[in-house]
């Protein structure tokens, strides 16, 4: 038996992001922290694409991560690619349901190459544990 859903937006529809590879560092972004500790799982879409008027989606690595310390991160279970990180591929809804197991949660955007711009959310659902 599943626990109640609750609604979570963790990068609100079309969020754009904009960076570049700096002397082969990948640019990226993180959410806040957020704390799971009454949840088991995240059910989370995720959908990204290019912006209006680009040539083209440049790469992107997404990670959900997990910490007890908000230090220290690892790669939720069930994550896109696991510790090498994952794209939920260009114009396509993906859906990740991610075992938490840590008291904090994020997720993580690094974009690859140079003069990258993109648009892209992720939303859905936190399980609460059952007692």
């Amino acid at each position: 038996m599943a626990g109640e859903l609750v609604p979570l937006v963790l990068l609100p529809r079309y969020t754009t992001y904009a960076g570049n590879d700096l002397g082969g560092t990948p640019y990226y972004f993180t959410t806040i922290a957020l704390d799971v500790t009454q949840y088991q799982n995240a059910i989370i879409n995720m959908w990204r694409g290019k912006i209006v008027g680009t040539a083209g989606t440049p790469p992107l690595k997404v990670w959900f991560q997990e910490s007890t310390d908000q230090d220290s991160w690892t790669v939720c279970a069930g994550s896109p690619g696991g510790a090498a990180g994952g794209d939920p591929g260009e114009n396509t809804e993906a859906q990740y349901t991610l075992e938490l197991k840590k008291r904090w949660f994020r997720i993580r955007i690094e974009l690859q190459g140079d003069n990258n711009v993109l648009s892209c959310w992720a939303v859905g659902f936190l399980e609460e544990r059952l007692s």
